[in-house]
């Protein structure tokens, strides 16, 4: 049996045996959003998924020995309702071990929760997506160029955002990851349909000694097979008209590219876990609210002092602007020093602020479906 990869001893190497893990029973799936497990990737010759050897496994069969046996687990539209504690539990304890777990979440699934994957009391979850939009709405950035995903032409792992906008639901329909988990970080980062918008991770990553990568783009436009003829969004029969399509299938180049990455022991010690970047933490991702909002004192930025180390924060205000808040975080130079939860706010006072220097406060305000409104002031202490 081919055991996962621990982290400290084998060295970094891209996938080889992998489970993937449908929201239905073991087979052939059929019909939009079936990822290629053979042939290259269009426009991309050279690529091609014979490289990796693939099984499938069903939601029942999860466990340490069938997990056992591969190197890479790919969760596609799964649930995580559907999920059996036992099956989490191997799922996690396949990470801890070193392995590389890959979850493609989008159209199919809502409000999925992925605080079990990693050890801590944070919570990580997806915010209800923008189901079946079929929409080229949305907005998506490229956060960071790393062996996921890269705004660099030259790059290997190039993906157009400007065509994947125009042809496709990707954007539209995706996913969001939302976490306060410092172990999540984003790639990709953007808006989906939904109205009023809300920012998310739209492609993220976390290490546990094995890799964790997180794909929310939606599926519907990807060729389960190079020769399969190119679809698009918002046309008859979703068949692009010929010369009008993408120049590459940028879907299936970001699942050759996961499939691809390198990871396990890092090659010098000044690496980066899996020799990813880790710029930008997913925790630090919302939507911006006006200090006056979040209920944060704003005076002119040539007075903004804190006074005798208290500060007080009227949170009711932040209520009374968006009523589907559920939680509020408030954070101090980057430490959490205040949490409340339910709908009915109250005022606070922080207090035992710093004597001296800068003072940096920052609200998180969580919505009911997990996304964030994020107000940061900074302060001098007087």
């Amino acid at each position: 049996m081919l055991a996962a990869p621990a982290m400290g001893a084998t060295p970094m190497q891209s996938s080889q045996q992998v489970a993937v893990i449908p929201s239905n029973d073991p087979g052939t799936p059929s019909g939009l959003g079936v990822m290629p497990l053979s042939s290259y990737v269009s426009g991309q010759p050279n690529e091609s998924f014979d490289k990796f050897s693939f099984k499938f496994l069903a939601l029942n069969n999860i466990s340490t020995a069938t997990l056992s046996t591969v190197d890479t687990v790919a969760l596609i539209q799964v649930r995580t309702s559907d999920l059996s504690s036992a099956a989490k539990a191997a799922l996690a304890q396949f990470v801890a071990n070193g392995g590389k777990l890959i979850i493609h979440d989008s159209d199919e699934t809502s409000l999925n929760d992925y605080s079990w994957l990693l050890p801590g009391p944070y919570s990580t979850s997806v915010g209800a997506g923008c189901n079946d939009c079929g929409a080229t709405s949305g907005t998506s950035r490229i956060t960071e160029n790393d062996g996921l995903i890269s705004a660099n032409p030259a790059d290997p792992t190039y993906v157009s955002i400007p065509e994947l906008a125009k042809y496709t639901d990707a954007i539209g329909d995706a996913n969001l990851l939302v976490s306060d988990d410092p172990r999540w970080f984003s790639a990709a980062t953007g808006t989906n349909a939904h109205n009023p918008p809300e920012t998310g991770a739209q492609l993220a990553y976390a290490s546990n000694n094995g890799l964790i990568v997180y794909n929310g783009f939606d599926t519907d436009m990807i060729k389960p097979i190079a020769s399969h003829s190119w679809v698009c969004v918002n046309v008859t029969n979703n068949v692009c008209p010929p010369n009008n399509h993408p120049t590459v299938d940028w879907l299936a180049q970001m699942w050759y590219s996961e499939l691809n990455l390198p990871w396990g022991q890092s090659p010098t010690p000044q690496t980066a876990p899996n020799g990813l970047p880790q710029t930008t933490p997913v925790s630090s991702l919302g939507t911006s609210l006006p200090p006056v909002q979040a209920g944060l004192p704003t005076l002119p930025p040539g007075h903004r002092c804190v006074a005798k180390q208290r500060l007080f924060l009227r949170l009711t205000q932040l209520a009374s602007h968006h009523r589907n808040v559920v939680q509020v975080d408030v954070y101090v130079n980057g430490k959490r020093v205040f949490r409340e939860r339910g709908r009915h706010l109250r005022n606070t006072t922080l207090t035992h602020l710093p004597q001296k220097g800068t003072v940096v406060v920052k609200i998180v305000a969580t919505t009911k479906r997990r996304y964030h409104f994020i107000s940061t002031v900074r302060y001098r202490a007087c």
